[in-house]
């Protein structure tokens, strides 16, 4: 509802590590998203889906045209999981040959440029989805995107400078497998990163406030914990990752 009443925006974040630019989760309005916040998809090096969502994939092709000239000048890498291609393809036919393209696989680790990025695990969620671990000159950047809470996810993630995480809803409700609050508070206390930032909120977060959350998290964690919002930038250690929502 959130998505689809646009009380927040979708279009996903962009990340710029050691010159290396990245777009993850390019949702709804992530091509206008972009060109309202100054960022030449012309620029990206990658484009890379969690899941085929339509929440986190709708712009995933308009992306690839964008990135690559409408195709007339093919470039940069489009990292996907496997489902997204074959049957119902979220990745239309006519736009692959603009692109190189990899699919994900559980342990999956890949270069680009000075970074590295690895997909350390399959997480708990209705189709294949993967979070990134994303390792530059100044840290380790984790990304946990939708999935239910499972004993083994925060392991996955140990080591992590800096985290992201998708955190849906207050109380838990086994018919939508997404993460709550207090999954959330767990992991980033197992994980403890030095920073940890809370999006993708559902109806339930928006009402309880996500700063206020975030405050409780870090006041029961000890770690620095924020609320993403629309058009939010951070850098890390000096280094540009921008993020927006």
């Amino acid at each position: 509802m959130v998505v689809l009443n646009q009380m927040r925006k979708s279009g996903g974040f962009w990340l710029k590590l050691d010159e290396v630019n990245i777009l993850q989760d390019p949702g709804p309005g992530s091509l206008v998203m972009a060109h309202q916040l100054h960022l030449k998809p012309k620029n990206l090096d990658a484009i890379i889906l969690s899941h085929r969502h339509i929440d986190h994939s709708n712009d995933i092709n308009v992306m690839t045209e964008a990135m690559t000239g409408g195709g007339f000048t093919p470039r940069g890498r489009l990292i996907v999981p496997s489902d997204c291609l074959n049957s119902d393809p979220v990745v239309l036919q006519y736009v692959r040959p603009f692109v190189e393209i990899t699919e994900i696989k559980k342990g999956l680790e890949i270069s680009l440029g000075d970074i590295k990025i690895k997909f350390p695990i399959l997480n708990m969620h209705p189709v294949e989805t993967y979070g990134a671990i994303y390792t530059f000159s100044s840290g380790r950047l984790g990304y946990i995107p939708d999935t239910e809470y499972f004993p083994e996810l925060a392991g996955a993630y140990k080591g992590i400078d800096f985290l992201i995480i998708n955190v849906v809803r207050m109380k838990n409700d086994k018919r939508i497998r997404h993460l709550n609050m207090d999954d959330a508070a767990e992991v980033i206390k197992e994980i403890r990163p030095k920073k940890a930032i809370l999006t993708h909120f559902g109806l339930q977060v928006l009402k309880a406030s996500p700063e206020r959350q975030a405050k409780i998290i870090s006041e029961k964690t000890g770690v620095e914990v924020v609320a993403a919002y629309d058009g939010m930038s951070l850098n890390f250690e000096e280094r540009d990752v921008k993020k927006w929502f």
